[in-house]
């Protein structure tokens, strides 16, 4: 959800020609704001952790630690 929104700002910022242009259905426009998105956090350098990363580090740290 945070890359889709970061997408529609990344889209807002350049303007929305050239996005309506070029991908025709929703569900293209979609996928096209949510890889923008994407690629403006690893910009940013304010991309989230994965999820499933997380609860992997947590539940190592639990058997480690006992």
């Amino acid at each position: 959800m945070l890359c889709l929104a970061a997408g529609i700002a990344d889209v807002v910022a350049e303007g929305l020609r050239g996005l309506t242009r070029r991908v025709p259905g929703p569900a293209e426009v979609r996928q096209e704001l949510r890889a923008r998105g994407e690629l403006a956090l690893r910009r940013s350098g304010a991309a989230p952790e994965a999820h499933m990363e997380v609860l992997a580090r947590r539940a190592a740290a639990r058997l480690r630690d006992g």
